[in-house]
């Protein structure tokens, strides 16, 4: 709260004025410097108050990402964005631990859950090949479910189990969507490595690392609950 009434200062500064010329300028300079330095330390506050009540971190746009040749635009936008918002939607904490766990573990006892997913997955797309195999007339009984797993295996060998975010930038171990495989192994290759900044200089750390630093940060500052707050997006 601001108060309007007299103040120290303000007494100060109005005896002040009564003394005349550069005696007056020097004696009123310590007690301004005083009320910029209160000043400064009541923004600080009032600056870390917010923080803490907004409960994330200060956004942190990542190095961008290099598309692959292969892959789409669309292809390649999606599987950020599921990146990004899986990022968010943890607290700085389990960020900071499940970065921890990898560090230490790796991907170990990972491929269980992607063989469910990708088993799961071909299921439903043999139900949907054979739905549009028996409408289109062309397939019938046991013949249209061998052409409708023949077609399902060919899709699901293009894809791969999306962790959304990639294990290495502090996903769980829960496959949670699939999507083409060229392009999830080159946005898993590029968390390791140093990206550019917007001016186009190669930063001295991966892309990872200056993550990591971002969230130690906002432990510091807000706390443990502070969600992550980061920007994914594809060079342009």
């Amino acid at each position: 709260m601001v108060e309007t009434g007299v103040t120290a200062a303000g007494v100060a500064t109005a005896g002040i004025a009564l003394i005349p010329g550069r005696v007056a300028d020097r004696a009123l300079e310590p007690a301004v410097k005083k009320l910029d330095d209160i000043a400064d330390a009541a923004q600080t506050t009032v600056t870390q108050a917010a923080k803490k009540a907004a409960r994330e971190m200060d956004l942190h746009k990542v190095a961008c990402f290099k598309k692959n040749k292969k892959g789409t635009d669309a292809e390649y936008d999606r599987q950020l964005k599921g990146q990004q918002d899986g990022i968010n939607d943890m607290t700085v904490k389990e960020y900071l631990d499940n970065r921890e766990a990898y560090n230490k573990i790796g991907r170990k006892g990972t491929g269980a859950a992607q063989q469910k997913a990708r088993k799961d997955f071909q299921r439903k797309l043999v139900v949907k090949y054979e739905r549009e195999l028996l409408e289109s007339g062309e397939y019938f009984g046991e013949e249209a479910v061998q052409k409708a797993q023949e077609l399902a295996s060919k899709e699901i060998s293009t894809l791969n189990a999306l962790h959304n975010p990639d294990m290495i930038a502090g996903g769980y171990d829960n496959v949670v969507d699939l999507g083409d495989a060229s392009v999830n192994k080159s946005i898993g290759s590029q968390w390791k490595n140093n990206g550019k900044d917007d001016a186009g200089n190669k930063l001295s750390s991966s892309r990872v690392e200056v993550m990591d630093a971002q969230a130690r940060k906002a432990l510091e500052e807000i706390g443990p609950d502070a969600k992550m707050n980061v920007d994914l997006h594809r060079c342009k």
